[in-house]
């Protein structure tokens, strides 16, 4: 086959001196790899495959699981520090997790190496590119969030009005209080992409974990852990 853009988004060792890996890969979706011998390549050549690294790869073989036939760098790595590397962690999480085999998603790699660059770049706008890479995510599992009406009236949403987001539905009116209520304004900063403030970030992000893991069906995400962790030890 012909190269084909990609990132490694999970890699575990495989027998003596191979590797497993999932790959995320522009014109054939996510990917199973064995990479056979790669864990008596040279140092650089392993270090090739590390996250975040641009890569054209090829393979061969039908089935779930194919084999890595050749790699080579595309570009230089994306290099992500701090809290940018677990944001970039959370990502490679969710398509691991969240995406089927072998569906091309050309727009999502694009949505991906974007938002890897601008987490590079040292914005302070981590949680917006997150929220915003989450939104292009749904989008394109066929899960795209509902943010033009009220589900129940039909009626256009309000920003002073308050909602909560059910993730089979859509935003429903809610009267009184709750921690899980987000702001017509909120979800129109969501739509519109612009806009945003700490408030809105903040109910944002409270609404995309609720879809997340009505999408997740219950499988815990490990880059949530190391966010927690790293709060908690940052507040002592």
């Amino acid at each position: 086959m012909e190269l084909t853009a990609a990132f490694v988004l999970h890699h575990r060792p495989y027998r003596e001196t191979s590797l497993l890996v999932d790959v995320l890969s522009r014109d054939y979706g996510r990917v199973s790899l064995v990479a056979r011998g790669q864990r008596q390549q040279s140092k650089r050549r392993r270090n090739m495959m590390q996250l975040f690294q641009p890569l054209w790869l090829s393979w061969y073989g039908q089935g779930e699981l194919a084999t890595l036939s050749h790699v080579e760098a595309s570009d230089a790595a994306y290099r992500l520090v701090g809290n940018a590397s677990l944001c970039g962690l959370y990502m490679n999480e969710l398509l691991y997790k969240l995406l089927p085999l072998h569906e091309p998603e050309p727009e999502l790699f694009d949505a991906y190496r974007q938002a890897l660059a601008q987490l590079q770049a040292g914005s302070s706008q981590q949680q917006l590119t997150l929220r915003l890479f989450e939104k292009a995510l749904l989008s394109q599992l066929g899960y795209g969030l509902q943010l033009e009406v009220d589900v129940d009236s039909g009626q256009p949403l309000q920003d002073e009005l308050n909602y909560v987001y059910q993730p089979d539905s859509g935003p429903h009116l809610h009267q009184g209080s709750s921690a899980a209520a987000v702001s017509g304004r909120s979800l129109r900063h969501l739509r519109e992409e612009q806009g945003f403030d700490e408030t809105s970030l903040k109910q944002i992000k409270t609404l995309m974990r609720t879809v997340i893991n009505y999408y997740l069906g219950g499988r815990p995400l490990h880059s949530r852990q190391l966010f927690a962790g790293l709060r908690q030890f940052n507040s002592q």
